[in-house]
C-alpha cells in the first residue's frame, strides 16, 4: 500500500507541475510578440510544456479554446502553429464556443491552407468529443463552400459525411458535387459524401455508387487517433477503456476495472461529460433527455422526442436505443450506428494489420454480434470488416467471426465468392474437425438468416427490379451458397470420416430441403452425392434416420412444387428443373434399392449403386447386395440384434436371416418404437407393401409422376 500511496503521490504532483508549466505557457502565448523566431529558447520551451501536458493528460476546455484562437489567427509562423495544433487533445468535452471560433478563423482566411487542413482534420478527430452536434450542423454551408479547395475538400468530404442529414441534402449541393465529380473522376471522398446524399435522398442522386462500404477517407483521422486515446483511457484510469464508448464515465479513487464481460452497460449521455441533473417539467418540444430513457413504456411516449447520445458505442449494448434505432424511420441513427462500428472493428480488432488480438477485442466482436442478433439486421461496416479480415484469418475470437459471417447481407455471388466463399474455403480445408463443424453451423445459421428475411419480405422483393435483391439474384445467391457448402461437406467428409462431421452437414441440408413449404422460396437444392452416398452408407443410426428424413421432406416439397405448377402458371415456378427431379428419382431409388429390395449393388438394377464387379468381390463379403438393407445395414446390425435376443433369447440359434416374412413387420414396428421416425416416414411416403404383406415392395417416385410433368 506504502508503494501505491508513493506512486499516486508522485502522479499528483507531476500532473501539477504540469498545469503550472501550462498556466505559464498561457501566460507566455498572452504576450508574445507577433515577430518572435521560431527558435527562441523560451518560445520552445513552452511549446514543449504544452505537447507533453497535451500527449499526457489533455489540454484542458479553456486551454483548447485559447491555443485555438493563436494557432489559427496566424500570429506565429507556421512552424509553432503547427506543433500548437498538433498538441491540442482535448482532457474533456470541446465548447461550444471553442468550435464557433476555430470556424470563424478558418473561414477568416488568416491562416494558411496546411493550417487549414490541420484544423479539418482535427475536428474530424475530435469528433466524438464535440457534444453539440448542433452547432457543427449549423455551420454546414461555410464547410461546404470550401470543397473546390482540392486540398481541403477530401478533409471537408469526411467532416461533411459526418455531419449530414436529410435536411442538409439539397439539390444545389448535389449539383454541386456531380459538377467537381466530374471534374475530378472517381474520386473517393466525394463518392463517401455523395452516397450519404444518395441514401436520404435517391432520387436526388441518380447515378451510380458503389454499393458495398468503402474506405472513402484514408488516413483523414489518423494524426491523432492513438494519442487521443491514450490520453482518454490515461484520464479515467483504465487502460482497456474506448474512447468511443465510455468517455466522459467519471471514475471515483476505489473503483474497479470495468469489462465488457461483467454485464457492464455503458453510460448514455447526451451531453458527453455533463452529470448536471435534469429538470422533470419538459415541454412538449424539448429533446428528451436519454439519460432518463429507463423503459420501454418511455421509449414507446418519447420517441419523437429522442436525441442519439453524442457516441454511438454506449448505443451498442443498451437495448432501448436498439429499439430506437430499429423502429424509427429517419435513416441517420443507422447510418451514424453504421458508420462509428466501421472505424471501431478497424481499429481494435483488425488483426490483419498487425494489431495483437486480445480479450478485449473479443469481448467486443461479442457486442457487435449481440447488437446484430438484437436488430436481426447484418451490418454492412461488420460485412467490410470480415471481408478484409478473413483472408488473413487464423482462427482467432473463432465464435465471434463465424458468429459474424451468420449475419452477412444477402449480396450479389461474384461479391460472395471473392470475398468469402474463396477465403473461407482456404480455412475450412486446414482447419479441425471442430472448425470444420463450426463453419457449417455458421453457413447455415447465414442460409437461414436469408430465408428468413426472404419470407418476411417476398412481396417487395418480388416487385423490386431495379435494386441489387432482385428475386433472381435472390435466387443464385441462396443456390451458390448451398452448392459452395456442398462443396465443403464433400471434401470435409473425403478428409475424414466422422459421424459427427455428417451430423452437421445433414442439420444444413434439413434446412435446404424444406426451402419451399417452409420459406415459399421456390428452389430446391438436393445434396450432392459426396454427401447423399457416405449418409447412406454411414455406420450410425442418427445420421441414416437423419437422411431418411431429409429425404421425405424432399418429397413433400417437390410434390407440393407440381401441385402449385398445375394450378399457378407462374414463372418462377421453372426454377425448379425437371433435372432436379430425375435427380431425386435416382437417390429415391438407390435408397430403397440399399434399405428394402435387397439390390444395392447389382448393377443390372436401375436402384443398384454402380460399383466394379471386380472390387466388390474383393472384399470378401458375402450376400454383398444385403448388406445395406434394414437388418444387415451396419447403423441398424445393432437393432436387429438387440431384436432378435429380445424374440429367442435361448431357444433359437442367433441368425439375423430369420427376420423375414411376419417378422419383418414385427422388426420395422421395433425400429419404430426405438426413435427412427425419420426411416418410418420415409418408409410410409416412398414405398408399398403388396397386400398379403409377407413381401417387401419397393415404389419410388416414377418419372411419371413427378419428372415428366412440364411446368411451362
Amino acid at each position: 500500500m506504502a508503494v501505491q500511496d508513493v506512486r499516486r503521490s508522485f502522479q499528483r504532483t507531476r500532473q501539477d507541475s504540469s498545469v503550472q508549466q501550462l498556466d505559464e505557457a498561457i501566460a507566455y502565448f498572452k504576450t508574445v510578440c507577433r515577430n518572435v523566431s521560431s527558435k527562441d529558447s523560451l518560445l520552445s520551451k513552452h511549446l514543449s510544456a504544452i505537447e507533453v501536458l497535451g500527449m499526457q493528460h489533455g489540454i484542458p476546455a479553456d486551454g483548447i479554446d485559447f491555443f485555438l484562437d493563436i494557432a489559427l489567427s496566424s500570429k506565429l509562423a507556421d512552424s509553432v502553429n503547427t506543433r500548437l495544433l498538433r498538441s491540442l487533445l482535448p482532457a474533456s468535452e470541446i465548447p461550444k464556443s471553442s468550435v464557433i471560433k476555430g470556424v470563424s478563423l478558418f473561414c477568416a482566411g488568416k491562416c494558411s491552407s496546411n493550417m487549414k487542413v490541420l484544423f479539418i482534420r482535427w475536428l474530424i478527430t475530435v469528433y466524438d468529443l464535440i457534444p453539440c452536434k448542433d452547432v457543427l450542423s449549423s455551420l454546414y454551408n461555410f464547410f461546404f463552400i470550401f470543397l473546390q479547395d482540392d486540398k481541403l475538400c477530401p478533409y471537408l468530404c469526411h467532416l461533411l459525411y459526418l455531419i449530414t442529414s436529410k435536411d442538409h441534402v439539397r439539390p444545389y449541393r448535389v449539383r454541386k458535387l456531380l459538377e467537381l465529380q466530374n471534374k475530378k473522376g472517381s474520386y473517393p471522398p466525394l463518392l463517401g459524401l455523395l452516397s450519404i446524399y444518395k441514401i436520404f435522398c435517391p432520387e436526388m442522386v441518380s447515378f451510380v455508387l458503389p454499393s458495398r462500404l468503402k474506405n472513402f477517407f484514408k488516413g483523414s483521422n489518423l494524426l491523432w487517433t492513438s494519442e487521443l486515446r491514450a490520453v482518454v483511457k490515461r484520464n479515467t484510469g483504465d487502460p482497456t477503456m474506448d474512447r468511443r464508448l465510455f468517455v466522459g464515465e467519471k471514475r471515483t479513487a476505489g473503483s474497479r476495472k470495468r469489462k465488457w464481460n461483467c454485464g457492464f452497460s455503458p453510460p448514455v449521455s447526451t451531453n458527453i461529460w455533463s452529470s448536471v441533473p435534469f429538470s422533470d417539467n419538459l415541454n412538449r418540444n424539448e429533446t428528451f433527455p436519454i439519460e432518463k430513457l429507463q423503459t420501454f413504456s418511455q421509449l414507446l411516449e418519447n420517441i419523437h422526442r429522442l436525441e442519439l447520445p453524442a457516441q454511438m458505442g454506449s448505443v451498442l449494448k443498451n437495448p432501448l436505443l436498439l429499439h430506437y434505432i430499429n423502429c424509427i424511420k429517419e435513416d441517420t441513427p443507422f447510418l451514424r450506428l453504421n458508420y462509428w462500428l466501421a472505424s471501431t472493428l478497424q481499429e481494435e480488432c483488425a488483426w490483419y494489420t498487425g494489431k495483437t488480438c486480445d480479450k478485449e477485442a473479443g469481448e467486443f466482436l461479442g457486442a457487435v454480434v449481440e447488437m446484430q442478433q438484437f436488430l436481426q439486421e447484418g451490418l454492412s461496416s461488420s460485412e467490410a470488416f470480415l471481408y478484409k479480415s478473413l483472408p488473413h484469418w487464423n482462427g482467432n475470437h473463432r465464435t465471434q467471426i463465424l458468429k459474424l459471417i451468420s449475419w452477412i447481407p444477402i449480396g450479389p455471388s461474384s461479391e460472395l465468392e471473392l470475398f468469402l466463399y474463396k477465403p473461407l474455403s482456404l480455412v475450412f480445408a486446414t482447419s479441425s474437425l471442430n472448425l470444420k463443424c463450426d463453419i457449417l453451423a455458421s453457413l447455415k445459421a447465414l442460409l437461414q438468416n436469408w430465408l428468413i428475411w426472404h419470407s418476411v419480405s417476398a412481396e417487395k422483393l418480388r416487385a423490386d427490379t431495379t435494386g441489387n435483391h432482385t428475386m433472381s439474384g435472390f435466387l443464385t445467391s441462396v443456390e451458390d451458397l448451398i452448392q459452395f457448402t456442398g462443396r465443403l461437406s464433400t471434401l470435409a467428409l473425403q478428409m475424414q470420416s466422422s459421424a459427427l462431421l455428417l451430423n452437421f452437414i445433414l442439420d444444413f441440408y434439413e434446412l435446404v430441403c424444406d426451402m419451399y413449404v417452409r420459406f415459399d422460396l421456390p428452389l430446391v437444392v438436393l445434396p450432392p452425392p459426396g454427401v447423399f452416398y457416405p449418409a447412406l452408407l454411414c455406420t450410425d443410426s442418427v445420421n441414416l434416420d437423419h437422411l431418411c428424413y431429409i429425404m421425405t421432406r424432399y418429397r413433400t416439397n417437390l410434390v407440393t412444387v407440381k401441385d402449385q405448377a398445375k394450378h399457378k402458371r407462374d414463372k418462377i415456378y421453372m426454377t425448379i428443373s425437371r433435372q432436379t427431379f430425375e435427380e431425386y428419382n435416382q437417390y429415391l431409388a438407390t435408397m430403397v434399392g440399399c434399405l428394402w429390395t435387397s439390390q444395392a449393388f447389382q448393377d443390372t438394377h436401375p436402384q443398384g449403386i454402380k460399383l466394379d464387379p471386380e472390387l466388390l468381390a474383393s472384399t470378401g463379403v458375402p450376400s454383398a447386395n444385403k448388406s445395406f438393407n434394414l437388418v444387415f445395414h451396419p447403423a441398424l446390425i445393432g437393432y436387429s440384434s438387440k431384436f432378435l435376443y429380445q424374440k429367442f433369447p435361448e431357444e433359437r440359434p442367433f441368425q439375423l436371416n430369420l427376420i423375414r416374412g411376419h417378422m419383418w413387420n414385427k422388426y420395422l414396428e421395433f425400429l419404430y418404437s426405438q426413435g427412427m421416425n425419420g426411416l418410418q416416414l420415409f418408409i410410409e411416403s416412398s414405398v408399398t407393401r403388396v397386400s398379403g404383406n409377407t413381401e417387401p415392395q419397393k415404389e419410388p417416385i416414377e418419372k411419371s409422376d413427378l419428372a415428366a410433368q412440364n411446368l411451362n
